[in-house]
């Protein structure tokens, strides 16, 4: 991309210019012997430089409809897989909630049918609110969406989310027992699978389990703290906290964070994902995640809450910096091929520097992660 980006902007940009030159006393003199020359030379440089622009010009316009059909062709193919695999979730839980609805009217049916044989009177069972079958309750405003295209919608195509947690694997290449909390569609756990890394996941949400299934991935829908409660002190090499504790309360995160601490091994690796509040454009997008309202953690503020629980100094790493192309374009006078005196300079330089520290600002990394290990044997 940063190649096409490139080529776009100067493909035109060779053709030679006028005949200057920037001596103040000689400079007359240099410039009448460049036109000069230039005279004699172009009718046959000429025809080989407009040729070349224009075959530049088509070569560029050529590889930017492949890149716009190939973008095309693959948001199409995420879109269908994202659908085919939300209705194959939809479908199981809709036929799970059916065989649950008929079994509890046939024990209703025995009931009454056992109450007419011995001649008491049939008590009518009151009407119990059902689980959704998306996993969610009624009182959960989530429960209400469908959360695989929610997913697509914040996090991306999981070929996309894939290849943004790529960076994560090289801390745990010789790990044989990872867990996941959290591990949403799976991405991080495909990866392992291709790396021989043995890991395995947790989700709260039936679809999203369901989901991982159908990929061959061992996942248990289970509530993250309960579930490493239930692991044995000191069994774990690894643990990966994906998108967990930008969401908690903090002494939810607190009492996560020693049990992590409890559960891995000496010299163990945890690492801890979560939004970058730094970034504008990402915090206006966490609302949409995240339906409590809380704010994404400052990585300072982890990073010490790690040290004071008793882990190692962490690393903190900024994520996914957004594409070029949702950036503020910096001005720049001499594309433009424009004259300016030093004043006017001076004024588009300022102009480019406030428009750096805008797209700092609000076109940040979209993630940060912070990398810890426990104290012993193995540790950095």
């Amino acid at each position: 991309m940063e190649n096409l980006h490139l080529a776009n902007a100067f493909h035109d940009k060779n053709m030679p210019g006028e005949a200057s030159s920037s001596r103040k006393v000689i400079g007359p003199v240099f410039t009448f012997f460049k036109r000069v020359v230039w005279r004699m030379t172009s009718w046959s440089i000429n025809p080989i430089v407009e040729g070349q622009a224009l075959f530049n010009a088509y070569m560029v316009r050529s590889v930017n409809e492949m890149k716009r059909y190939l973008d095309h062709v693959q948001i199409n193919e995420d879109i269908l897989s994202t659908i085919m695999h939300r209705d194959l979730a939809l479908f199981r839980a809709n036929i799970l909630y059916l065989n649950k609805h008929i079994e509890g009217r046939m024990l209703d049916f025995e009931s009454a049918l056992e109450a007419i044989r011995s001649g008491r009177p049939i008590v009518e069972v009151g009407a119990q609110e059902e689980p959704r079958p998306n996993g969610g309750h009624g009182n959960d405003i989530l429960s209400s969406l469908d959360v695989l295209s929610l997913e697509q919608r914040i996090h991306g195509s999981p070929r996309v989310a894939q290849e943004r947690q790529r960076a994560y694997v090289q801390y745990f290449t010789a790990c044989t027992n990872v867990l996941a909390l959290g591990c949403g569609r799976g991405e991080l756990l495909q990866l392992f699978a291709q790396e021989g890394v043995e890991a395995r996941g947790t989700e709260m949400n039936a679809t999203l389990v369901s989901y991982c299934r159908d990929n061959e991935l061992d996942v248990s829908k289970a509530e993250p703290l309960e579930y490493l409660e239930s692991c044995e002190e000191g069994s774990l090499d690894g643990i990966i906290l994906s998108r967990f504790a930008g969401h908690q309360p903090p002494a939810r995160l607190v009492r996560m964070l020693n049990l992590c601490r409890q559960k891995l091994m000496p010299g163990a690796t945890l690492l801890i994902e979560a939004p970058n509040p730094f970034s504008l454009y990402t915090v206006a997008s966490y609302a949409l995640d995240d339906a409590d309202g809380t704010h994404p953690l400052h990585p300072e503020t982890l990073r010490l809450l790690c040290v004071t629980l008793g882990f190692q100094e962490p690393t903190v790493m900024f994520l996914n910096p957004l594409p070029p192309e949702e950036h503020l374009e910096e001005l720049d006078p001499t594309m433009s091929g424009a004259v300016l005196d030093v004043r006017q300079q001076e004024l588009f330089h300022q102009a480019s520097q406030n428009f750096a520290k805008l797209n700092r600002i609000l076109f940040s990394h979209s993630d940060y992660a912070v990398v810890t290990r426990t104290e012993g044997k193995g540790s950095a």
